[in-house]
């Protein structure tokens, strides 16, 4: 009889049972999105997961039936596709964070571009959008004598900061956001704006539980004071 009872409060009352939110995070938002998380873990029996990669893979991964809550994307372009594509609302689409590069390891600021003998490491540009803004930066003109240097793509972000981290390479190509040591600022207008935005994949009770506490001052705070600027 008290098998019974508890299964009965547990479907009256999913919130106390403890719902749960799945969510595909490009690499480089993964370490700011769990710590923004904590407090909202803490006041609710809600459980969120997260799933990171680099944002191309992710796309893919969704457009080919990967069942996630919300996605996290590094770019504009990724939500809007998967809005066209699963024919969801144009509101469930939202800027959330606009990020920025910074160069690691260097000894002489960004001029060492221009150095062959250093070794680089970046996202893969093919699937990261932080790739992309480090081969814009790569291509300016005064970098053109160190086009034959090595440069080692990850497969995120992430990957890019541990080859940089292990010394399998000089100097990494890098989000703000993930605060490698010494690292020198890149001008924000030499490569496009990297707006992050994400998009709303299923809603339910709790997704909009976390929309609502995504949406709130503290939120906004906690992802200035991770190296990201608002969305213009």
């Amino acid at each position: 009889m008290r098998i019974v009872t508890l299964l009965l409060l547990l479907l009256a009352n999913p919130l106390w049972a403890g719902e749960s939110i799945s969510i595909a995070v490009a690499a480089n938002f993964k370490p700011t999105l769990e710590k923004i998380t904590e407090p909202f873990l803490a006041n609710t029996n809600i459980f969120v997961t997260f799933s990171p990669a680099s944002t191309g893979a992710l796309t893919t991964q969704i457009l080919h039936g990967a069942q996630y809550d919300m996605f996290f994307a590094a770019d504009e372009e990724s939500p809007e596709a998967i809005v066209s594509a699963k024919n969801l609302a144009s509101t469930d689409s939202f800027c959330y964070a606009r990020g920025s590069l910074v160069l690691a390891g260097s000894k002489d600021g960004l001029s060492a571009l221009a150095q062959p003998d250093l070794s680089l490491a970046i996202a893969n540009p093919a699937t990261a959008p932080y790739g992309r803004a480090a081969m814009e930066v790569l291509a300016r003109e005064e970098f053109s004598a160190g086009q034959s240097r090595k440069l080692v793509k990850g497969n995120s972000v992430a990957q890019a900061l541990q080859f940089w981290q292990s010394g399998a390479v000089d100097m990494a190509l890098l989000p703000a956001a993930l605060k490698a040591a010494d690292a020198t600022p890149v001008p924000l207008d030499w490569y496009k704006p990297v707006e992050q935005y994400a998009v709303v994949l299923i809603h339910s009770p709790a997704v909009d539980e976390y929309l609502q506490w995504l949406r709130s001052d503290t939120v906004r705070d906690l992802i200035k004071d991770a190296g990201y600027e608002p969305c213009p």
